[in-house]
Order: C-alpha cells, then structure tokens, then sequence
C-alpha cells in the first residue's frame, strides 16, 4: 500500500509566469558618416531578455538626436528623436548585420550627433536602448576624383584630384587626410586599407609584378574620436606588368686561355634576376654565345680561333624575360 501512494505522488507544483517575450537589446551598434549620410549597423536581436528566441519582435526604432558643438550630449537620444522604424517582416532571417542609413542635412555639419536603436515586442514593450554611439558630424568634400595609376619599378604610383565641393553645397573644410584601397581584380569592394596620405598621391610599394589590382581613394576628417569619410572615388584597374630590366653586370673581365676566353664578373643582386647572357663580336655585330641560361657569373667560351680579336658583353635578364642594357664591352685577343 505504501509502495502504491509513493508511486502517485506527482503532485503538480507551483505555475510558471508567462515569458515577458521581450527581445533582448541590441549590443553592437556601429555608426559612420560616409559623405552626407549616417550608416548604422547591427546585429539582429535574435533572443529574449530571458535567453528564449525571439518570437514576438515588432520592430526595430532608431534615435538620432543632434547638439551643437559644445552644448551639454546626452547619453541616451532624446525621445522625441525616432527618425525611423523598421518592421519585424522587413528583417532578414539570414543575414548577420541590418544596416540603415540616415541623410543629413546641411544644417547637421559640426553638430553632435547621438544614435541608438531599440527592439520593440508586438506589446510595445523594450528592454532598452542599445550602446549608444555619439559621433561629430563632419563637413566633408565630394569624393575624390580623376584617380590614375601608374607601375614603376619599385611602386604603383597613385595620384588623384581632391575635390573643392562640400557634400552639402559650397565650399568644403579641409580634410585630414586620405584612405588607399586595393582589391585584386574581381575581387569585391572595397578591398583592403593599404596606406594613408595626406596630400593627394601614394606609392603602394606592396604589390607583386604580373598580377592585375583595383585601387580607390576617399577623404577623410577626423574630429576627437570621430572619423568621418567621403564615397569611395571611381575605381582604376593597374595592370602589373613587369616590363623593367635589370641593371648591367658590372667588372666583366675576359681572359685569354689556351684555345678559350674565361670571363667573369660581379653577381647580379636583382631580386627578380634570372639568368646572364654573354654576346660577342668579332669585329662585326654582337651575338650570343651562351645557348642556356647562365646562372653564374662566370662563362668559358671555346669557340675561339687563336689569334682572334673579340669583344664581349654581358647582360642580366630577369624572370619576366627583360634584358638589362649591355655591360661595359671587354677585349680580349685568343691564344
């Protein structure tokens, strides 16, 4: 009989609360001008404040408020500055970060400008605002045009024209300096940050011969520790070819041996070097002489006819098939 009434005793305990179902506030939010505009991104609140998926959000607000220069910022938006709302079935289910950007006005440059979001529920209920982000808001210029490249032996030469046109009409302030990109060609936007300049020219001294890049510049301010940035300017495509030749060999020295001419001279200390190729003359025009690529800076020639005059060169050819000028020309009689 007691074996039976411990075996029933599956009494029902107290009623669990129902789940507030309130999603959980945003804790990445990120914001930048780019010309005149603010784009913001964030990751999607996904969970609960009660760690439970996300299953009633209704909709994303965002707050942005703007203080002049030097007035008291608050640490939250005020509440009257809901400048949008984005519906919960306008929210992607697959993708990491939502984005949103805001226009500016011209009357919002050198303000203070304090942006958050808030994850609302269908009961209208939040759990707050997200990190706020206070940025200056900069009087930036177009982005920069006219960008060329060039390939030089040591570097892709960039230069391009800044522009004198503010984003919001008028004269722009002068910029703190400029943004390089590059990207290999096909490759998406907008690369990867290789440099900053602060007059309108870069070397990207990076770069590898034989391969094909896309560079693009932007314009940016700096104002404490807010950094605000221009479009990315019209892209340009550099095509690096390797089309410049080694130097000459130096100290060619031919001597006469019996039935051959030995030559050397100083090793090539080109990084791209390749191989050295020996021409000779007899007294007309020069030819090579070497059939296979010479790897050394020494060569036997036994080809000779004793009592012959001949006069020798050297060049150095790199790897992409570029042949150096001629070295100083060494004479030298067979025996």
């Amino acid at each position: 009989m007691g074996t039976l009434l411990l075996a029933g005793c599956g009494v029902p305990g107290e009623p669990l609360p129902p789940l507030l179902e309130i999603p959980a506030p945003v804790a990445d939010l990120a914001v930048a001008q780019v010309g005149a505009q603010l784009e913001l991104e964030w990751s999607p609140s996904r969970l609960t404040t009660e760690g439970t998926r996300a299953q009633r959000l209704d909709r994303i607000e965002i707050y942005a408020s703007f203080h002049a220069e030097g007035a008291p910022t608050p640490s939250v938006p005020e509440p009257a500055s809901l400048v949008a709302a984005i519906p919960a079935q306008s929210i992607p289910q697959t993708e990491d970060r939502m984005r949103h950007v805001i226009p500016l006005e011209a009357s919002r440059r050198g303000t203070q400008a304090v942006i958050a979001v808030k994850a609302v529920n269908d009961r209208g209920r939040d759990a707050g605002f997200s990190n706020v982000v206070t940025l200056a808001v900069a009087d930036l210029p177009e982005a920069p045009a006219d960008l060329q490249g060039e390939v030089t032996e040591r570097a892709v030469r960039l230069t391009w024209r800044p522009t004198a046109q503010s984003v919001f009409g008028g004269a722009a302030s002068a910029v703190t300096g400029y943004q390089v990109f590059r990207r290999a060609a096909g490759a998406p936007e907008p690369g990867t940050a290789v440099g900053e300049a602060q007059a309108p020219e870069f070397a990207d001294a990076a770069f590898e011969f034989e391969r094909a890049y896309v560079y693009a510049v932007r314009a940016f301010v700096r104002r404490g520790d807010s950094t605000a940035v221009t479009p990315l300017s019209a892209a340009v495509e550099v095509a690096a070819t390797d089309r410049f030749p080694p130097r000459p060999p130096e100290n060619v020295r031919a001597v006469a041996a019996p039935g051959a001419v030995e030559m050397a001279w100083s090793p090539s200390e080109e990084a791209d070097f390749a191989a050295y190729h020996v021409y000779r003359s007899e007294g007309g025009a020069f030819a090579r002489v070497n059939s296979e690529p010479l790897r050394i800076p020494v060569f036997r020639d036994a080809t000779v006819r004793p009592g012959a005059r001949y006069r020798y060169h050297v060049r150095a050819a790199d790897a992409h098939g570029n042949e150096s000028r001629p070295s100083e020309e060494a004479d030298v009689t067979a025996e």
